[in-house]
């Protein structure tokens, strides 16, 4: 059961991965780099868990959201930045420099991988702990999210390329922003436990409409990005504004 479990686990991160992949048109990533970057989201878990464990040890928090300060404080500041940190790292230190990343999509490829990577193992715990029918709501959903909210400083990241004076602020942008809708995800998710079951239900439903609204904004900056690739004939002037911060990467 282990060993299904663990297939199954990477099941939907292997077949958002190859969507994600065939957005990248005009100059694909390696196999081999995608893959990397994905295998190293898979390995950064263990110690995003220390790390966790020890900032709820720090503020106290017990781990079963007895009230809305702990709630907030463990989507947000606990499982969003943290997590979003963390798979940021692994795409800055271990592809960002590298020659394979030379156009804007690249930051969306790599931090989906990243995100993928984590989503998997992710993926393969909760069913252990849970049962193997959690791949149901998971799959589709939270392993998605977790591409929908990386691809926020992954753009942030594929634009600095092509903008390297404000490439810091693209970054760090794109990652608050992603933390934010992290935070906010798994706040929801919370809603039954904080709220009680049928406010809590209700609110819980708002789910939905949050991944789709995620969902647009991430076709919106897959067609951004391939417009201006620099490997595009067609390609538009990389003009960047100051409202691009909230327009593009939000």
């Amino acid at each position: 059961m282990c060993f299904l479990n663990f297939i199954l686990s990477l099941l939907p991160g292997i077949l958002w991965m190859y969507f994600v992949y065939r957005s990248d048109k005009f100059e694909p990533e390696p196999i081999k780099t995608v893959i990397m970057v994905f295998f190293w989201g898979f390995i950064i878990f263990i110690p995003t868990m220390l790390i966790e464990i020890g900032i709820k040890d720090l503020f106290g928090f017990t781990g079963r959201i007895s009230s809305i300060f702990e709630a907030v404080g463990t989507a947000y500041f606990v499982t969003g930045l943290v997590e979003e940190f963390m798979k940021f790292g692994v795409v800055l230190f271990g592809v960002y420099y590298a020659k394979e990343f030379d156009e804007p999509v690249d930051g969306i490829v790599y931090s989906s991988a990243a995100a993928l990577g984590f989503a998997s193992i992710e993926n393969f715990m909760y069913m252990n702990q849970y049962g193997t029918q959690v791949i149901l709501l998971r799959g589709p959903l939270s392993t998605l999210g977790h591409i929908l909210f990386s691809s926020m400083w992954g753009y942030g990241l594929g634009r600095g390329k092509n903008h390297p004076k404000i490439a810091r602020r693209l970054a760090v942008t794109g990652l608050l922003f992603a933390a934010l809708a992290h935070g906010t995800f798994n706040f929801i998710l919370m809603s039954p436990i904080i709220f009680g079951y049928n406010i809590g239900m209700s609110i819980a439903f708002f789910i939905l409409p949050f991944t789709y609204g995620l969902w647009v904004l991430l076709r919106i900056r897959i067609k951004k990005s391939e417009s201006i690739s620099p490997y595009n004939p067609d390609a538009e002037e990389d003009d960047y504004n100051v409202f691009d911060d909230m327009n593009d990467i939000a």
